[in-house]
């Protein structure tokens, strides 16, 4: 079964993986845009992680990307997505505990020199939890409980909101 590495840029996994993102400058193994992939077969993965991708879409395009991994995974495989968590950030920026710059970065993205690096839209753990819903049939949605994950470099900090989505 395949373990995929969406949105991979910057971050990408190690061996056992398919690192796959739109821009070629982060030389991934695949370059695809993620909201379409007939390269992978229908149920042919038993995991697929977007580590601080689907921030960059337009809800539109995450609801395609999420059916698109919906699609791809095999039954009771799952996808993990990692984004900035809108409400955490709020909360430690309004009691000053990260500086406007943290919070502007993680609100907007890191431009570096691609629109690709612009975030689109923002998450809470209520909206993206309805959004997957909204996305594909899964059998279920829950908070990710941070297992380690062979040869995935995840980050993890207060402001990541982890969700794993089940097919």
């Amino acid at each position: 079964m395949l373990r995929l590495n969406l949105c991979s840029g910057q971050r990408p996994f190690g061996d056992g993986w398919i690192n796959c993102d739109a821009q070629e400058r982060w030389k991934p193994d695949v370059v695809a845009d993620c909201r379409s992939m007939p390269m992978f077969g229908d149920s042919s993965a038993d995991m697929i992680v977007i580590h601080h991708g689907a921030e960059h879409f337009t809800l539109d395009g995450s609801k395609a990307l999420f059916s698109e991994c919906h699609r791809i995974l095999a039954p009771g495989g799952s996808l993990l997505v990692f984004v900035p968590d809108l409400e955490a950030l709020v909360k430690a920026w309004s009691e000053g505990r990260i500086d406007d710059f943290i919070f502007c970065v993680n609100l907007h993205g890191a431009y570096m020199g691609d629109e690709a690096d612009i975030h689109r839209w923002s998450f809470t753990r209520r909206t993206l939890t309805q959004h997957l819903n909204k996305s594909a049939p899964w059998s279920r949605i829950k908070r990710f409980d941070w297992r380690p994950v062979e040869n995935a470099d995840i980050a993890r900090d207060f402001w990541i909101l982890a969700l794993e989505a089940v097919r």
